[in-house]
């Protein structure tokens, strides 16, 4: 396995999902993945703030909480190498 492919997020479990909220947790997940890719901080904050509000906002369906929840479990374990 290379090391891109180990920090691509897990693929998303769309059992449930609306073709519209399939494509909202895509778009999350790519968010995400570019800032990481990218190593940059800032845009990786923000994609993980902006998924954090998403996953627990209302009114979600519960295929879509469940999605993001666990697309924000992933990314909880996301970091940026230290630059020294």
């Amino acid at each position: 396995m290379n090391k891109a492919a180990s920090l691509a997020p897990p693929a998303p479990a769309w059992a449930g999902l609306t073709e519209t909220e399939a494509q909202r947790l895509e778009r999350h997940r790519q968010r995400l993945l570019h800032a990481l890719q990218a190593q940059d901080r800032r845009a990786l904050h923000t994609a993980k703030q902006a998924l954090l509000r998403s996953a627990y906002r209302r009114p979600a369906t519960a295929p879509l909480r469940r999605a993001l929840r666990d697309l924000s479990w992933w990314m909880a374990a996301m970091l940026l190498p230290l630059r020294r």
